[in-house]
């Protein structure tokens, strides 16, 4: 293989895939990425649960494939000038050079990179992509990290004309409620994935699923991850059927006077009465923080404690000004609510 391209294009693609690639054993082919020139330039890079593959221009002198360090490669492209770059192979051996910078590296045979799944055969997902993007987002903080329970660590997507996206970290769990068309299945796919995903999406993609793997493709990209095996927790039976109390809140000054009272302690006590919602910090030591805000109301008085990050991932991740905080007793489940997407969220004990 022997290809000429611009750094500035590598240097982008590169940025965008290396984060696909095994980073812990350089001994693995996955620590690799597979470079392929035919018609077009395409450049690979997984670890075999997610992957990515994009198409780019580039003057291909001599067609051909190979494979080299991802993380090394991108080094060496980066101490470069921004100008065109040299790229040679022979008995896999690379050779890279720019004008009179010349580096040297071996390679895998490229036959033995793993294969990508296809779309063959899948299912197709069929959503405003805006909107996809918009419910992984609202939904992403509160997917569990780490979690024995591995089928915690994903995001479940309840697939049906009426889709459900849904994350839970046992202390809460958010939903969002949206219009799409696919057939019927439970899919969880893992927070790392969601993460990829909320960077390589661009609005001209199709998406595809089965019970392996989803897919994400357009032209010029295309993404996969494998999928959680396992079952998702009933869900249905948190959310409550009913409401005590239903208050409507302006979401810039909550947030302002939660973060005040957060320097202190994230663990903070809300009470709310018929003038105003007064938030104090609970904590051991001997700093505290107290605010309050004026609303009106028709609580004669209501305390519950919480997390304050809790609130806080829901609020920064919302469009409207105002929010809907849904509560029925101090110490069970409270609701927040914007439109279509919904947080509930589980109070401390005082």
């Amino acid at each position: 293989m022997h290809i000429k391209i611009e750094k500035s294009t590598i240097e982008s693609i590169l940025n965008q895939i290396i984060p696909f690639t095994e980073k812990k054993d350089n001994t693995q082919i996955t620590s690799h990425i597979l470079i392929s020139a035919n018609e077009d330039l395409t450049i690979k890079a997984t670890d075999r649960e997610i992957g990515i593959k994009i198409k780019t221009s580039a003057q291909i002198i001599t067609p051909g494939k190979i494979t080299i360090n991802g993380k090394r490669f991108l080094d060496i492209i980066k101490t470069l000038q921004n100008k065109e770059i040299e790229i040679k192979e022979e008995n896999l051996n690379i050779t890279i050079t720019q004008e009179r910078s010349i580096y040297k590296l071996t390679s895998f045979n490229p036959n033995e990179f793993p294969e990508f799944p296809t779309c063959e055969n899948l299912n197709k997902f069929e959503i405003d992509i805006e909107n996809f993007i918009s419910s992984i987002k609202k939904i992403y903080p509160v997917i569990d990290t780490n979690n024995p329970k591995y089928e915690l660590n994903g995001a479940l997507f309840d697939l049906k004309e009426e889709t459900n996206f849904v994350s839970t970290d046992t202390r809460r769990l958010a939903i969002v409620h949206t219009k799409a068309k696919a057939n019927e299945a439970k899919i969880i796919v893992p927070k790392r994935s969601i993460a990829e995903i909320k960077r390589v999406i661009r609005n001209d993609m199709d998406i595809f699923y089965d019970e392996t793997y989803l897919i994400l493709k357009n032209e010029n990209i295309f993404f996969f991850t494998k999928l959680i095996n396992g079952k998702f927790p009933a869900y249905e039976k948190i959310i409550p059927q009913h409401l005590k109390y239903e208050l409507n809140i302006p979401k810039n000054e909550f947030i302002s006077h939660l973060r005040q009272v957060s320097i202190i302690s994230q663990n903070v006590k809300i009470t709310i009465n018929k003038n105003e919602i007064v938030i104090q910090s609970i904590s051991d030591e001997t700093m505290q923080a107290k605010t309050s805000f004026n609303i009106n109301s028709e609580i004669d008085e209501f305390s519950f404690a919480v997390n304050s990050k809790y609130i806080l991932d829901f609020l920064n991740v919302i469009e409207n000004e105002t929010f809907v905080l849904g509560l029925n007793e101090p110490s069970i489940p409270f609701v927040l609510k914007d439109g279509d997407f919904t947080t509930i969220v589980m109070p401390l004990n005082i």
